[in-house]
């Protein structure tokens, strides 16, 4: 009999009986997951999604409009009563044809022995879609979740890929992510210290600073020859709208990525399944302005009306950024691998997380869908935890791909793409970003 074939795997556990808390552990050769050879085990696109708020209002003028159903007319007291039904008999197992499913299902004297649940079916227990929320919710990535349930239960909206884009307002989020939940991580924090400290000071940043607020004062005097001096509010200048903010006045930013978000054990964290890679921006929150206006004489024209302003940014605003979609690079065949899943939570395939970074990085590859389906890419393992090698439904995981979340948005029409920013938090500057404007001058009418 050939030997099963086993792949290695990380899962979130103890390191031993006297661990503290969980950490990432590898499980290879003997302890490793099997891969199942089903072709009907995938998983499932079957629940459907809690209607919007109004397919709910036409769902109830629906009802309300229906006409009731005639009721049977119930029968003389003079007719015969009809016999009873015979008992129905204990459930057979699932899939069972109807002579099997009269009789109770039977158990072995080596399960009762053992005290384990009866192996109903060979085929893997069924995991929708839908499951995925409450999944994350179990492994403690409850940001993730939210952000997954809001995903699921919004109008189907896809990023276009390519162009700049401006989000719906239905389509940004600002509640779910904190900023607070951000700094949490080690790492995240390391980017936001250096954004603050000398990221905000680079060249570049300044460059976008004088392009930002020169174009908004620029427009103020070509249109109305205002030259104008006094506070900067930006927050107020964009009506309150921090999609608009972040248009008009973000000058700089630290990228954060995937590796930057795992724990000390190079593990994934809440931070990992909710943003993966986002990044902490900067943008101007309050200046001062001083502007001169004067009129220039070129020679042989008429006078030409000119100003020039000077801008000293006192405070910046600071917040993380990103869009939370499921579209896979352009042009890629593969699609990003987003782990194994099952009620319970995730594990990882090691080489599937390879074929992902080789993806990532130039080369178009999934492995899964090549030569190497061996390796269990794109089938459902079992960790075979159960005694006597029964197939336990908590032991069963199946492999989720942006792909996935592509087509149940297909199917039912809903999944809708947003862009999530934390709350912005105000940071007074101890050395004011000072600079100079190009010149703008108008003529005179």
């Amino acid at each position: 009999m050939p030997e099963q074939i086993r792949i290695p795997y990380y899962r979130l556990d103890l390191a031993s009986f006297y661990a503290l808390r969980k950490t990432w552990q590898l499980f290879d050769k003997t302890e490793g997951c099997k891969p199942l050879n089903n072709s009907h085990a995938t998983i499932l696109m079957e629940r459907k999604p809690s209607p919007l708020p109004g397919e709910k209002a036409e769902q109830a003028k629906k009802l309300k409009n229906a006409k009731p159903e005639p009721q049977p007319v119930p029968k003389s007291a003079g007719t015969v009563p009809a016999t009873k039904k015979p008992a129905p008999s204990p459930p057979g197992p699932v899939g069972a044809t109807t002579e099997k499913a009269s009789q109770p299902f039977k158990v072995s004297k080596d399960q009762a022995k053992a005290k384990q649940p009866v192996e109903e079916c060979k085929t893997p227990p069924p995991f929708d879609m839908l499951d995925l929320p409450d999944a994350m919710d179990k492994m403690g990535f409850t940001v993730a979740a939210k952000l997954a349930k809001r995903w699921f239960n919004s109008r189907k909206h896809e990023i276009p890929t390519g162009t700049a884009y401006d989000y719906p307002a239905d389509m940004v989020d600002t509640k779910i992510v904190s900023l607070d939940f951000v700094l949490k991580y080690p790492k995240a924090r390391a980017k936001y210290e250096n954004l603050i400290s000398s990221g905000i000071y680079d060249d570049r940043g300044i460059k976008v600073i004088r392009a930002k607020v020169g174009r908004m004062l620029e427009s103020k005097f070509i249109e109305s020859g205002i030259a104008y001096s006094g506070e900067l509010d930006t927050f107020a200048l964009s009506g309150r709208d921090i999609q608009k903010l972040h248009n008009k006045f973000q000058f700089q930013r630290e990228a954060v990525s995937n590796l930057d978000t795992l724990d000390w054990s190079f593990g994934l964290t809440d931070l990992t399944a909710s943003l993966a890679n986002f990044a902490v921006c900067a943008a101007v929150a309050e200046a001062r302005v001083h502007s001169e206006k004067y009129y220039n004489y070129p020679k042989g024209t008429a006078p030409v009306y000119c100003c020039r302003s000077q801008v000293e940014v006192t405070h910046i605003y600071v917040y993380a950024r990103d869009s939370y979609s499921f579209a896979d690079k352009p042009g890629k065949k593969a699609s990003q691998y987003l782990g194994h899943w099952n009620r319970n939570g995730v594990i990882l395939i090691p080489t599937a997380l390879a074929s992902d970074f080789a993806a990532n990085h130039g080369k178009d590859v999934q492995w899964g869908n090549g030569p190497y389906t061996e390796d269990g890419f794109d089938k459902p393992v079992d960790i075979l935890k159960g005694m006597f090698g029964e197939m336990r439904k908590q032991d069963v995981y199946y492999p989720v791909r942006n792909s996935d979340y592509q087509n149940w948005r297909e199917k039912f029409g809903r999944g809708g793409d947003f862009a999530f920013y934390t709350e912005l938090k105000k940071i007074k500057l101890l050395k004011p970003i000072k600079l100079n404007l190009e010149e703008v001058c108008k003529s005179k009418n």
